[in-house]
C-alpha cells in the first residue's frame, strides 16, 4: 500500500499490542465521555439522573438527559464513523491522504442538506447519504477508475468539490435564510436536542457493523494488489464499489449529525499506521472506530475548554488540524510513490498550428464582438441599441453604463488569471498548477473579506494590497513546503487543498458570526463581477499593464525553467531567485484580480493548456496568446451567466464552474500520468 508512515519502525508499537491499543482507547475515551458527560458540569442529583422516569422532569434532568449525555455520545458515534470511513477509504485506494473531504464526499452532502431544505417531506439522512455517495463516484469516475493514481483522484475530488460547491451557492445566493442555516451547519457542532437525531445511526450501525466483518478478511487482500486479487478469486471493483459505499454511508450518518468533521477521518488511520504501526485492515478498522470516537470527543472537549474566552465551532478546529496533519505527512512522513505529470499534453505534437498573429487577430475579433453583443444584450437588436447610445438617449446610455464596463473587469480579470497561470506552470514545472488549485486565489479572497468585515472604511482602498498579501502567503506556503521535494505534483497539490480547507472553514465561521450580507460574502467567495464600474477597471488597469510589461521581461527565464533547474543555471540563470521573482509577479496578478472579481477558478488552470493545444510553446507567443483566451473566455461565462437563468444573473464564477469543470475533468483524462519511486 502507498504509504507515507513508517509501519514497524515506531517505539510506541514495541509497548502496545492491539489488544493494548484497543484497551488504552477505550479507558481514555471513557474517561473523556465522563468528564464530557457529566463532570464539566455540577455532580447532576438523584432526581436528574432518575429524569426520564419522571412526568415532570426538572430543568437539571432536562439538561443531563437532553443536551449532555446526547453531546458526549453523538461525539462517539461520528468519531467512531469518521475513523472506519476514512480507514476503508485509505485501504481502497491506496493513498494514506484520503478523507471524505478530498472525495468531494463533504461538498456531496452538503448539496444533500440543501436539497433536504427544498423538499421538506424527504428524509434528510438519505439526501446526504446519496449526494455524498454519488460524489464520490463521480470522483472516482472521473479519475479514471479504480486504478487511478493518487494524483489524479486528489484532482478529481478537488474539481468536484469546487463544481458542487459552485451549485451550493448558486441555490444560497437566492435564499438568505437556506445560507444562514448551512452556514451554521458548516461551523460543525456535536450539540443535539435529545436523542432523535442519533435514532438512524443506532438502527443502521448494526448492520454496517455486520457488513464490516463479512468484509475484513478481503479487505486483508487489498494491500496485496488487484492481482493477487483476482488469482484470489475476489473481484476487486466489487470490493472496492461496497466498500465505498459502506464509508460513503458511514460519513453521511457523522456529517448528519455533526456538519463536517473530516479531519478525524483523516487523522486516525494515520496516527495508528505512524505512532502504533497497526498496518493490517482487520486490526486498524477497529482501532480506527475508537481511537475516532477519542479524537472527536477530545476536540470537542477543547471547544467547550475555550468556549468561555472564545467561540471555536468545532467544524473549524476539524479544518484546521486536517489541514495541519496534511501538512505535517507531506513534511515528516516517508517519501512515498508519487504520481509525476509530464509537462506536455497528449496529441500535443498533433495540436493545431496556428498563426500566432492569426489568433491573435480572431481573438481581439472576439473580444469586440463579445463587448458589442453583451453590452446590447436583451435589447431588440444589436445595431439599433448603439445607434441610440451614438444619438445619446438616456436608457442607452444607462445601459452602456452598467454593462460595458463590467464585461472590460471580465476581460482584464482573464487576462491576469490566466497570465498567472502561465507563470505558476513554468515556476512549479506542473501543468496541473493554477490558482485555485494552489489556494492561492481562495487565501487572496479571504484577506479581502476580512478587511471588508472588520476594516470596512480601508477594505476598497487597500483591496489590492490585501489581496497581494494572501495570494503571496500562500504561494509561500505552498513552495516553501515543497520546494525541498522537487515541487512533486501530488505534495503540491495537497498543500493547496489543506490551505483551501482552511479557508472555507474561516469563511464559514465569518458567515455564521456576522449575517448581515451572508449571500454577498458567499457569491464573494465564488467570484462575481455584477455591478463592477468604470472606476473598478481604472484600478485594474495599472496592474494589468504592468504586469504584462514585466512578464515580457521575463519569458527568457520561463524557456529557460521548462528545462530544468540543472540546465538553465548552467546557461546562466540564477533559478532560486529569479523563481521568486516570477512567484512575487505572479502574486501580484492573481490579486489584481482577485481584489475585483473574487476568486474565480478554472481560469489560471485552464487557459496555459489550451494555448499549447493552439500549438504555441514559446513563452513570448504563450505571453500573447493566454490573456487574450482568459478574456474570451471569461467574459463568455459572464454573458453566459446573465442569459442562460435570465433574468437571474448567475455569478460570474458559478458560471466558469459550469465551463470549466467539465474541460477540467477532460483535461484529466488527457494528461499523462505515471507512476514513479522518487
Amino acid at each position: 500500500m502507498t504509504s507515507l508512515s513508517r509501519p514497524g519502525q515506531s517505539a510506541a508499537a514495541r509497548g502496545f499490542g492491539h489488544a493494548g491499543l484497543a484497551l488504552l482507547g477505550l479507558a481514555l475515551l471513557l474517561a473523556m465521555l465522563l468528564w464530557q458527560g457529566v463532570l464539566r458540569h455540577p455532580w447532576p442529583t438523584a432526581e436528574a439522573w432518575l429524569a426520564p422516569l419522571s412526568s415532570q422532569p426538572s430543568l437539571d434532568g432536562l439538561l443531563l438527559w437532553w443536551t449532555q449525555l446526547p453531546r458526549a455520545f453523538a461525539g462517539v458515534l461520528v468519531g467512531a464513523c469518521l475513523g472506519v470511513s476514512g480507514a476503508i477509504m485509505q485501504l481502497i485506494t491506496r493513498n494514506p491522504l484520503v478523507s471524505p473531504d478530498l472525495l468531494g464526499i463533504t461538498a456531496g452532502a452538503q448539496l444533500g442538506v440543501i436539497l433536504g431544505m427544498l423538499l421538506p417531506g424527504v428524509l434528510g439522512l438519505p439526501l446526504v447519504f446519496v449526494g455524498g455517495l454519488l460524489a464520490a463516484l463521480f470522483t472516482f469516475l472521473m479519475a479514471g477508475g479504480w486504478n487511478t493514481s493518487p494524483l489524479r483522484l486528489t484532482l478529481a475530488g478537488v474539481a468536484v468539490a469546487q463544481t458542487f460547491a459552485a451549485l451550493i451557492a448558486l441555490f444560497l445566493s437566492l435564499n438568505d435564510q437556506a445560507a444562514m442555516v448551512v452556514s451554521l451547519w458548516n461551523t460543525g457542532s456535536l450539540q443535539q436536542l435529545g436523542w432523535g437525531a442519533m435514532h438512524p445511526a443506532l438502527y443502521l450501525l448494526p448492520l454496517i457493523a455486520l457488513a464490516l466483518l463479512v468484509l475484513m478478511r478481503p479487505m486483508n487482500l487489498v494491500v496485496l494488489g488487484d492481482g493477487q486479487m483476482r488469482s484470489l478469486g475476489l473481484s476487486p471493483a466489487w470490493l472496492k464499489g461496497l466498500s465505498i459505499a459502506l464509508g460513503s454511508l458511514l460519513a453521511a450518518l457523522a456529517i448528519h449529525l455533526a456538519g463536517p468533521l473530516g479531519f478525524i477521518g483523516l487523522i486516525t488511520p494515520n496516527l495508528l499506521r505512524f505512532a502504533f504501526a497497526v498496518v493490517r485492515p482487520s486490526r486498524l478498522i477497529p482501532l480506527c472506530a475508537i481511537w475516532g470516537a477519542l479524537l472527536t470527543v477530545l476536540a470537542d472537549a477543547l471547544v467547550a475548554a475555550v468556549e468561555p474566552w472564545f467561540q471555536l465551532p468545532l467544524g473549524v478546529l476539524s479544518a484546521v488540524l486536517g489541514s495541519l496533519a496534511i501538512l505535517l505527512l507531506l513534511r515528516y512522513g516517508r517519501r512515498a510513490p508519487v504520481a509525476a505529470v509530464t509537462a506536455s499534453m497528449p496529441g500535443e505534437n498533433r495540436a493545431m498550428r496556428l498563426p500566432l498573429w492569426s489568433f491573435v487577430a480572431l481573438a481581439v475579433l472576439i473580444c469586440l464582438a463579445l463587448l458589442v453583443a453583451g453590452t446590447a444584450q436583451g435589447e431588440s437588436g444589436v445595431w439599433s441599441f448603439w445607434q441610440r447610445v451614438w444619438s445619446g438617449e438616456p436608457m442607452a446610455m444607462t445601459l452602456l453604463d452598467l454593462r460595458l464596463p463590467r464585461l472590460l473587469v471580465d476581460m482584464a480579470a482573464g487576462a491576469l488569471l490566466a497570465t498567472a497561470g502561465m507563470l505558476l506552470q513554468a515556476v512549479t514545472r506542473n501543468p496541473l498548477a493554477g490558482p485555485e488549485i494552489l489556494g492561492v486565489s481562495q487565501m487572496a479572497a479571504l484577506v479581502v473579506l476580512l478587511a471588508l468585515i472588520f476594516m470596512p472604511e480601508l477594505a476598497v482602498a487597500w483591496r489590492f494590497p490585501l489581496a497581494w498579501l494572501g495570494a503571496g502567503l500562500a504561494l509561500v506556503i505552498v513552495i516553501g513546503l515543497n520546494l525541498r521535494h522537487g515541487l512533486e505534483p501530488l505534495r503540491v497539490t495537497l498543500t493547496g487543498f489543506a490551505i483551501s480547507g482552511v479557508v472555507l472553514a474561516v469563511v464559514s465561521l465569518l458567515m455564521a458570526q456576522f449575517t448581515s450580507n451572508i449571500a454577498q460574502a458567499l457569491i464573494w467567495m465564488v467570484g462575481s463581477s455584477y455591478g463592477r464600474t468604470w472606476s473598478d477597471l481604472q484600478a485594474m488597469l495599472p496592474w494589468l499593464v504592468i504586469g504584462l510589461a514585466l512578464c515580457a521581461a521575463t519569458t527568457r527565464w520561463m524557456d529557460l525553467l521548462q528545462l530544468g533547474d540543472g540546465v538553465a543555471g548552467s546557461l546562466g540563470l540564477s533559478v532560486p531567485s529569479r523563481r521568486v521573482l516570477l512567484i512575487v509577479l505572479a502574486s501580484a496578478l492573481i490579486a489584481a484580480a482577485v481584489a475585483v472579481v473574487g476568486p474565480v477558478a478554472f481560469i489560471g488552470l485552464l487557459v496555459p493548456h489550451g494555448v499549447r493545444l493552439l500549438g504555441f510553446h514559446r513563452a513570448r507567443q504563450r505571453l500573447l496568446a493566454a490573456p487574450l483566451l482568459g478574456a474570451t473566455l471569461l467574459a463568455s461565462a459572464d454573458l453566459l451567466g446573465r442569459v442562460l437563468l435570465a433574468p437571474l444573473d448567475i455569478p460570474l464564477g458559478i458560471a466558469m464552474a459550469a465551463i470549466g469543470a467539465p474541460l477540467f475533468l477532460l483535461l484529466l483524462s488527457r494528461v499523462y500520468f505515471s507512476d514513479k519511486r522518487s
